[in-house]
Formats: structure tokens, sequence, C-alpha cells
């Protein structure tokens, strides 16, 4: 079975992707944000530019997560945000994926220690018998 990548999000989208998401998620699935708004919930190791935030979630849209409107309140940019099929779903896709990846490794520990105890085995089979 191979690994399944069921979404292919860089690293600044899912960032992005998850402020959006827990502010919909709060409002029924709509909301407003302005820029200042996403980058203080954006995780300070992840270094993305006002330009980039932009493009970001016009990527977002394209890939039908959201439908955006930009719009301005009182000279500030402000982001109208209406959440698709695919953005509700972003958080319980997230889950299985890493559930899916946490899997894999236990299997692989456990597959690892068998394979070690058998060979561990066969060699005690084979000291006995010489």
């Amino acid at each position: 079975m191979a690994l399944e990548r069921q979404h292919v999000l860089t690293k600044k989208e899912k960032a992005v992707m998850r402020v959006v998401y827990h502010e919909a998620e709060k409002q029924g699935g709509a909301c407003l944000l302005t820029p200042i708004d996403i980058f203080s919930q954006i995780p300070l190791d992840i270094d993305i530019e006002e330009s980039e935030l932009d493009t970001t979630l016009k990527n977002l849209e394209i890939d039908e997560y959201f439908d955006l409107t930009l719009s301005d309140r009182k000279g500030e940019l402000v982001y109208c945000i209406n959440m698709q099929k695919k953005g509700l779903q972003f958080a319980r896709v997230e889950r299985a994926f890493k559930s899916n990846v946490m899997f894999r490794l236990i299997f692989a520990a456990c597959t690892a220690t068998v394979g070690a105890l058998v060979g561990w085995g066969i060699r005690l089979l084979i000291a006995h018998f010489q």
C-alpha cells in the first residue's frame, strides 16, 4: 500500500489553511479576516511575507478550499472567506493522513522488532546444534 497524499499543500498553505479553517469553524463556515489576523496566528517558525499571503490564499481558492473575496473596511484589507466542501474536510483529512503515517511507523517498528527476534532465535538454534 502506497502512502496516499490526498492533499498536496505546502507548509505555508497548511499554516494559512489551519488559521482560516479554525476561524471559519467558529463562525459557521464563513469568516472575515485581515492579514494581521492571519499573521498573528501563524507559527513564528513559518516565514511568510504579506505578498505571499495573497498568493497562498488565491492558490487555496483555486484548489477549491474556499471562496475568497477581497474587501475594504475603513481602508483596511479584509478577506471574506466562505468555506467549500473541501475546506470543511481539511481537518478530517489532516487527522487521517497523520493517523496513517503513525500507523505505518508503528507497523515498521513492530516488523523490525519481530525480524530481530526471529534472527536472534535462529542464531540460538544454530549455536545450540553446533
